[in-house]
């Protein structure tokens, strides 16, 4: 997984671009009442102010506050893969957290009601978000990225095939 800052960054916009465009699709279903082809048009168009402040937040909160309580639950030396699913689920604990205030503002304004609204929106978006997450864009995330910087990274150091030369 990400080595480098540059890396982290480029792991955070995928992991964001997708994971805000589904739940704005997601949330833009249950406000509408209606899924139809322009529902994947409308998604796109309203999700840039979300994505650029969850990715913010992503980079520089979450993943944080994440790995903080999932190393409480996990240890370095466990399997890659709680390691990775421990992360991923604070992950979103701390995602959802924050982007459902920015979904209770957009949708209902701050009013008297916001802790009941707040409330609501996190509880309706948490569990859509973790599945999402879990399933599809953490390993699709992970899938892309390894192509991009494994690719680069066998180029750079050569074929597998040559054989090195000492002189």
């Amino acid at each position: 997984m990400p080595k480098t800052r540059f890396q982290e960054i480029i792991f955070t916009l995928l992991t964001a671009v997708m994971m805000v465009y589904i739940m704005t699709l997601y949330n833009t279903v249950l406000a509408m009442k209606d899924f139809t082809n322009s529902t994947f048009l409308i998604a796109l168009k309203e999700m840039w102010t979300e994505f650029f402040i969850i990715t913010l937040c992503a980079y520089f909160i979450s993943t944080n506050a994440a790995k903080h309580f999932a190393f409480r639950i996990v240890k370095e030396d466990d399997r890659p893969i709680f390691i990775i699913f421990a992360i991923q689920i604070f992950t979103v604990v701390f995602q959802v957290a924050l982007a459902s205030i920015i979904g209770t503002i957009k949708g209902y304004g701050i009013t008297t009601q916001f802790l009941p609204d707040y409330l609501m929106t996190y509880c309706r978006n948490f569990p859509m978000a973790l599945l999402i997450q879990l399933f599809l864009v953490g390993p699709l995330a992970r899938k892309i990225f390894r192509s991009i910087f494994l690719r680069k990274e066998k180029s750079s150091s050569g074929s597998a095939n040559e054989i090195p030369v000492r002189i």
